[in-house]
Order: C-alpha cells, then structure tokens, then sequence
C-alpha cells in the first residue's frame, strides 16, 4: 500500500463530496429569500431542496454500473460536470420548473459521488485501515452544511439567492481540478475492492441480503437524524424565543463540531475488534441525545449538548461507511454494497423532515423526540445481526496470479 498516494486520492475524492453536498445544501440556508424572489409557497421550496433524496434513490443501483463501466475517475468527473451543469441552468434561468429541472440534473451528480466516494476509499485502503478515511468521508455532508448554515446570511445578504449558487458552482470546479489531477484507480492486484473488475455481478450483489440490513438501518438513522436537523432549530425558537438565526447557528456549530467528532472516531476505529457492536452503541447514543436536545429543559446547557451531539452524530456514519463495503462476500460487489445502502440513505433524508414535522404538529416536540430516538433504538437492535466478511487477505478478483491459478485448475 502506498500510503501517501492513498491519502491524495482519499483526500481529493472527499474534496469533490463536500463541494457536491454544497451544491445540494445550498436551499434551507437561503429558504425564505428564494420564496420571495421566485414567489414560491413552502411545498414547492420544499421539492427543491428534498428532489435531491428521490434522485438518489433512483440513481443509487445505476451509480454502481456507472462505477464499474467506467471506472471511479470518470465516474466522478461525470458527477462533478453534473453538478457543475444543473447550476449554471439554475443560475441563468429564473424560472422555477426550470430550476427543479437543474436540481435533479445536480442530484444526478451527488447521487454519483455518495457511491463512487467510498468506493475509491476501499479500493485504496485495505479494512485494517480504512477507519479514519471512511470517518473523514461520513460527514462530507454536515461539513457542507456547517459551511452553508454559517455563510448563508452573508451570501444571501451580499448575492441574493444566486450567491449560494454561485459558491457550490466555484467549488465543484474547482474540486472537479483536484479530482482530475489527483484521483486514479490503483493497479488491479494493489486494489482492495476492485470495483471497475468484469467479474462484477451486479446481480449477485443486489441478491446479497446483508447490505439491505445495513440500508434498512440507515433508514431509520437517517430518519432521525435529519429529522432532527431539519426540525430542532424551529423547536429552539419555539420553546426558548430565540430567533431563527441564532439557532441556525447552532445547528451549524454541531455540524461542523460532528466534523471535528469523526476524525476522533476514525482514529479510534481501526483499534475497535466489534465495531460493528461500536455502531449500535452509537446509534443508541444518539437516540438518547436527540431526547435531551428536544427537551432541553435550561438553554444554558446548549453548549454541553452541542460537544456530545456532535460526538453521537458522527458515531454511526462512520461505522456506516467502513462496515458497508464488507458485508459482501466478494470485495469486487463493494460498490453494489455501497449503492443499495445508498437507497436508505436517500429513503432517510426524504421521509425524515416530513414524518417528523407531521408528528410535532400533532402530538408535539416531546412526541416527536421519542419517535426518532425509537427509530435509532430499532436500527441498533437490527445492526447486531449484521454479517461481515473479513477482506483483509483476498486479493482483488481481477490479480493476475488469481487468474492464472483459476486457469491451471480448469
């Protein structure tokens, strides 16, 4: 393994995430301004923001033939030109049919990268090793919302809506620079998850039940979790009086603190025999501080709460990312893995905000806060029968000396 070369290519490839995941949390930030402007109700805001889950879903399974025709590099040149194209559309045409039309063409390009991302992390690091790369890579998306949540006002403020546009546009090109210069596959008998091999089945991949276990667990995270996030800022003013923008901070605040959490958990996570018994801890974890985040009962403690959220939240991604690639027999389905864990990802982000806002309307926000720590308690249950397959010592399908064995056998 070469480790610097493999630190280059990890680093260039979680680069090209975030600048997607500012592309697709570039709306919420500049929400009611984009009302205003464009003369749109909330729903339809909504769908600008929420388009990006559907895609997702849609094109999790397909990202992963993409991945293994033509290889991460293009793949991921494909994503960034994707996100890079819908902006300049969104940009240029106020129109709003038009303007969800270029949010889809930009989900197309995060949908992309949510598979080709790790998968380019387990190609280059073997298991022992992936812990603090793949926790790097779990929270692409809450460093892009830190990013967006605290430069919103000033964009917004300084650009109108256009400004946030502009941003996620300047940071796909240039992470689409890095990602040209810097990302390439390794030499099939140094890769360890050879995705781009033609020994590939995309059927038996999608016939292998343990990835859809883990998908089915993210789901439910996902649910909380971005239930939580979507809905906790409108709670804190509610309960405490502040005003939008304070508590806009903070849900940034815990974002970026759940960044610095991962790099934590990555460095102890290569050290962990059961991580995946790690996992459902953390999953536990959380359920109980989003408890404690809804119910807060003095707003003095929200400084307490914003360390340990941030701390729970990171927990399970990144036990998410470095488990998913395993729970394939062969390491070649890696990226089938990572595409049908992707589903419930999507699923989350999509049925969180809407399931959860429906119930703190009607049953309130201590309701609301049992519900998703349920949903975090199930999926910990769920994670415990999730199987594994050590990968350490298989070579990639596609190592010539492989193939020259399996030809003197035949």
């Amino acid at each position: 393994m070469n480790t610097k070369k493999a630190w280059i290519v990890a680093l260039a490839t979680i680069f090209a995430g975030i600048a997607l995941a500012l592309v697709q949390n570039k709306v919420a930030p500049c929400m009611l301004v984009l009302q205003e402007a464009l003369n749109i109700d909330m729903a339809t805001a909504g769908w600008l923001s929420s388009v990006f889950s559907l895609v997702g879903i849609v094109i999790a399974i397909p990202a992963a033939v993409i991945l293994n025709k033509v290889g991460p590099k293009k793949g991921g040149i494909i994503a960034l030109a994707c996100a890079i194209i819908g902006t300049l559309i969104g940009l240029f045409v106020e129109n709003t049919a038009v303007l969800m039309i270029s949010r889809v063409i930009e989900g197309m390009g995060v949908g992309l990268m949510s598979v080709i991302g790790p998968a380019v992390i387990a190609m280059w690091f073997p298991e022992a090793k992936r812990g603090l790369p793949m926790s790097i890579w779990a929270v692409y998306q809450m460093c892009a919302q830190a990013i967006m949540f605290f430069l919103g006002a000033v964009l917004t403020t300084n650009f109108g809506w256009q400004g946030m546009w502009w941003f996620g546009l300047a940071a796909c090109v240039v992470a689409l620079v890095f990602y040209v210069v810097c990302v390439k596959s390794p030499r099939p008998e140094d890769s360890y998850a050879d995705v781009e091999s033609e020994d590939v089945s995309i059927v038996e991949g999608i016939k292998s039940p343990f990835p859809w276990l883990m998908s089915l667990v993210t789901t439910l995270f996902c649910i909380a979790c971005f239930g939580f996030v979507n809905w906790v800022a409108t709670c804190w003013t509610d309960i405490y009086g502040w005003s939008l923008d304070e508590a806009n901070n903070w849900v940034a605040c815990f974002s970026l603190g759940a960044v610095v959490a991962a790099l934590v958990w990555g460095s102890i996570l290569n050290h962990v025999k059961n991580q995946k018994l790690f996992g459902s801890a953390m999953l536990f974890l959380y359920g109980v501080v989003v408890i404690w985040g809804m119910v807060i009962g003095n707003p003095m403690l929200i400084i307490p709460f914003v360390i340990i959220y941030a701390f729970a939240d990171a927990g399970f991604p990144c036990v998410l990312w470095t488990l998913t690639a395993l729970t394939v027999k062969k390491p070649e389905l890696g990226g089938v893995a990572l595409g049908i864990v992707s589903i419930g990802f999507n699923l989350g982000i999509l049925l969180g905000p809407p399931i959860i806002g429906a119930v703190a309307q009607s049953a309130g926000w201590t309701v609301a806060a049992i519900v998703m720590c349920a949903c975090c308690v199930a999926a910990a249950v769920l994670l415990i029968p999730l199987k594994t397959y050590s990968q350490s010592a298989v070579p990639a399908a596609s190592d010539p000396e492989v193939k020259r064995i399996e030809d003197e056998m035949v």
